[in-house]
């Protein structure tokens, strides 16, 4: 787990263009965020390759910082799938948009909350170099139409949307285009 850590920080110091500051969500509401998310599309990167039905859950911990439990299936809908339990927790007067997560000490790394929608169905999650972005969701399927505006939103913020891909969220999502098939069999 460390070896991955670090070479998640070197990835991110290493690709990193000078760009303005991100715009981040105002005024999240850590209670709305609480609960399951499908993770629905990423920029894609060599940590999260060969995914299949992503989804993460986020509770409150007892010190007042956030419980983050990531499960995976990794490479097909057979595998078995794994949970990761995660520490996350708010950089203060950044009204709950700038997350820390520390998937292992020492290491905590950005997590930035650029979006939310009025009723908590999805949120934008990106870091500065705008290497790294993902779209969630509360449910694994999402309208054509809710996508594209959430690309929009991400190219607003700097982002070249040509660079998303859908997670595959089903065996029937294999091969589509705009997925990330990649080393994934049915």
């Amino acid at each position: 787990m460390w070896r991955f850590s670090f070479l998640i920080l070197l990835m991110l110091l290493t690709g990193c263009e000078k760009h303005p500051p991100l715009p981040l969500a105002s005024n999240v509401d850590l209670t709305r965020m609480y609960g399951g998310w499908y993770i629905v599309a990423t920029v894609p990167n060599w940590f999260e390759r060969g995914l299949v039905n992503p989804y993460d859950v986020y509770s409150p911990r007892p010190d007042g910082d956030i419980k983050e439990e990531f499960y995976l299936q990794k490479g097909s809908f057979t595998a078995s799938r794994t949970r990761y339990e995660v520490h996350d927790w708010v950089k203060p007067g950044t009204g709950n948009a700038h997350w820390r997560v520390q998937v292992q000490w020492p290491l905590n790394l950005p997590f930035l909350v650029l979006y939310v929608d009025p009723d908590y169905r999805y949120v934008l999650f990106g870091e500065e170099s705008r290497d790294l972005g993902w779209i969630y969701a509360r449910s694994a399927d999402i309208s054509d139409a809710d996508y594209q505006v959430l690309l929009a939103r991400f190219e607003q913020a700097g982002y070249d949307p040509k660079k998303f891909l859908k997670f595959v969220q089903k065996p029937e999502d294999i091969g589509k285009p705009g997925y990330w098939s990649e080393d994934i069999t049915p």
